[in-house]
């Protein structure tokens, strides 16, 4: 492929992006504008030893919809972005060796307390023990203890994101952002293999590193067709989180924490020094597509608000929550079993005080929760500048009020951006060189909500918590 070739501006950028519970192809085109896009359930299943993620089908599902969004617009560039924690181990005849793991499998006892023993520590690898399957490592490990001779027959690992490039016709690459998140696979210091990757020889296997807007190869012929109009070059991909920060980024801004929302709420920030933070708070760090260091801070926001609310629908009420405050009404720490930024929590949530059951009740306590959670994720970080919020929380007023009422001494913004984890990693198409494009990113500032005593009623909350 010439130079000239890969630095042709695209016609269509689709982003094939594999996020845990849904996955969409969203077709932009060369000014960052969406065209159109196609959309699924992430299939998951219980599988003998551990929850799978169904992969065969997400494949498909990408191939179809590439064909169908190159009909609307050439599809030029195909960058793929996936969620963190999910790692692939392919044989040589480029299957999976072993079942691809869902991170919300709960490893046995004895094998959680084995991988303890010997994984990394926090000064290494900047990431503290996770619950579930959350972590790279402990996902290898457990495949190579209940599965030994079929992980004996694995040649190439490589993270979910470029398991889908690989699979729609790239070479197989691993990639900066998304080796170093939620991993255990690197040392964070050197950004080399980790102390317990050369000890278990998974080293050995890692495919190469390439940079995340690399062209790895084209669409192949038996999934594209006979019509496929574009060139259909496929980029090495990104972290879907990671490709969110590369949009703000590429929007100018230097000295910020985003709030990158969905099932998880992961907040970036650009100046915290992750060797004064807590680990214990759910602290972690990532390294940005440049091999940057980013201090993180993880809360299951997005699962956490849906236990809470119960599913309900009904949108949350500001005046509702200005009467849980003076009411005394709380939902205390934590829903799930990961405890987010108030460790020791883990599945000791409960809703105190005189609550009323409805469905408007349970979205505006769910927001309330949220935004005290979040708040508390900030501090874990030390987040002094503008905080940006991008995803679904930024279309929830009640709690962009409540948290902008939380952090009096800092600015947060809303994107109005629907999808900026796929636009961050469309960024990538245009970036053949690796320098940054400038992209106009728009925001609203919400404003902060007026409710009497809301310090004090936080202060409680941090003391019953």
């Amino acid at each position: 492929m010439s130079k000239n070739q890969q630095e042709e501006t695209p016609r269509g950028i689709a982003v094939v992006d594999v996020g845990y519970t849904n996955s969409k192809v969203i077709l932009y085109d060369s000014a960052l504008k969406v065209v159109s896009e196609r959309k699924r359930v992430s299939p998951h299943h219980q599988g003998r030893h551990y929850r799978e993620i169904d992969t065969g089908p997400i494949i498909a599902f990408a191939a179809q919809a590439l064909r169908e969004l190159d009909a609307i617009l050439p599809v030029d560039r195909i960058v793929t972005s996936a969620h963190g924690a999910c790692i692939v181990s392919l044989d040589a005849a480029g299957k999976p060796a072993v079942p691809v793991m869902d991170y919300m499998s709960e490893p046995p006892r004895d094998i959680e307390a084995a991988y303890h023993a010997q994984m990394p520590g926090f000064e290494e690898s900047y990431s503290p023990p996770l619950p579930m399957a959350l972590l790279h490592g402990m996902q290898l490990y457990w495949q190579q203890t209940v599965l030994p001779d079929d992980f004996a027959r694995a040649t190439t690992i490589l993270p979910l994101m470029q398991y889908v490039g690989f699979a729609l016709g790239g070479r197989a690459v691993t990639e900066v952002s998304s080796m170093s998140c939620q991993s255990h696979l690197v040392d964070m210091r050197t950004g080399g293999p980790s102390s317990l990757a050369r000890k278990l020889g998974w080293d050995t296997r890692y495919a190469p590193l390439a940079k995340a807007w690399e062209v790895i190869g084209r669409l192949s012929s038996d999934l594209r067709g006979t019509d496929f109009r574009g060139r259909g070059e496929i980029l090495a991909g990104v972290h879907d989180s990671n490709a969110n920060l590369l949009r703000y980024l590429a929007g100018g801004r230097e000295h910020f924490t985003l709030l990158s929302t969905g099932t998880w709420i992961i907040g970036f920030d650009t100046d915290a020094d992750i060797t004064k933070l807590n680990p214990a708070r759910d602290i972690v760090a990532n390294k940005n597509v440049f091999g940057k260091t980013i201090a993180s801070c993880r809360f299951f926001g997005g699962k956490e608000f849906e236990l809470v609310s119960e599913g309900a629908s009904a949108a949350p009420s500001l005046d509702l929550a200005r009467e849980m405050v003076a009411a005394g009404v709380m939902a205390l720490p934590s829903f799930s079993d990961t405890g987010g930024p108030m460790p020791g929590t883990g599945l000791k949530g409960r809703i105190t005080g005189p609550f009323t059951e409805t469905p408007e009740a349970r979205t505006t306590i769910a927001s309330l929760y949220c935004a005290l959670m979040v708040a508390e994720s900030l501090d874990a970080i030390a987040s002094a500048h503008d905080v940006i919020v991008d995803g679904p929380f930024s279309q929830n007023e009640v709690f962009l009020s409540l948290l902008a009422a939380l952090r009096p001494g800092q600015r947060v913004l809303a994107s109005e951006e629907r999808d900026g984890t796929a636009a961050g990693a469309a960024c990538l198409a245009l970036m053949p060189d690796g320098a940054l494009p400038h992209i106009d990113i728009s925001m609203r500032t919400p404003r902060p909500a007026d409710i009497p005593g809301f310090a004090a009623y936080q202060k409680r909350w941090r003391e019953m918590s």
